[in-house]
């Protein structure tokens, strides 16, 4: 029987100066057992926790994936970690055969950015936080990147919708880009509710690993 040829999986956990890693979001939250359990490659490397801009996030991403000696992958961005993996994207595209954005963050709302704001000028400065919080639908990238994107996009929004998550969010995302569809949906793997739906999540994650023949 021919096997089909899989990309190795990249998760890009969510948080933003906050206390998230991939051992409570992936792991504990058995993202990471059960695709241990299938013939797919992947890797869930930790993000920094008080990166000083988007850039210094897409370094430490390129790091990881060269260490796990993956050339393209199918890449997964969750919540703020659609940003870091949005902008490897557009900086990287010979490097990202899939792109998968979950539980997108919604930028631009005055509230999120304002509670943001105070979180990282307290740590860091205001010249961090403005860089954090430039963006247009979602942080670290602009529109117009989000549209030239090469690869397919797999959007994956939260469900439900919430302030953090905001559903227009997901939609816009789908909008700009030519090659992209609204996939499923769930809470995000910090919500008690997440356990219900790890298995659509694997779901999708597993079919945007597929190389097609016509790639």
């Amino acid at each position: 029987m021919h096997l089909p040829q899989l990309l190795p999986v990249v998760l890009v956990h969510g948080g933003l100066y906050e206390d998230v890693t991939p051992m409570n979001y992936w792991i504990d939250t058995g993202v990471t057992g059960a695709l241990a359990q299938t013939t797919t490659r992947f890797i869930a490397p930790k993000r920094p926790t008080h990166p000083r801009s988007w850039k210094e996030e897409r370094d430490v991403l390129l790091a990881a994936i060269d260490k796990a000696g993956f050339d393209q992958v199918a890449l997964v961005g969750a919540s703020h970690g659609c940003s870091v993996a949005a902008r490897f994207a557009a900086d990287f595209p010979d490097r990202v055969g899939r792109l998968m954005l979950a539980w997108p963050a919604t930028a631009g709302d005055q509230v999120l950015d304002d509670l943001a704001r105070i979180v990282i000028e307290d740590q860091m400065n205001a010249a961090v936080a403005n860089d954090l919080l430039a963006g247009e639908t979602i942080r670290g990238v602009t529109d117009a990147e989000l549209a030239g994107l090469p690869m397919p996009l797999v959007v994956f929004p939260s469900i439900p919708a919430s302030h953090a998550y905001q559903r227009d969010t997901a939609t816009k995302l789908v909008e700009l880009h030519t090659d992209s569809f609204l996939a499923g949906g769930s809470p995000d793997p910090l919500d008690k509710q997440f356990g219900e739906h790890v298995d659509e999540f694997l779901r999708v994650v597993q079919v945007i690993a597929v190389v097609e023949h016509d790639d």
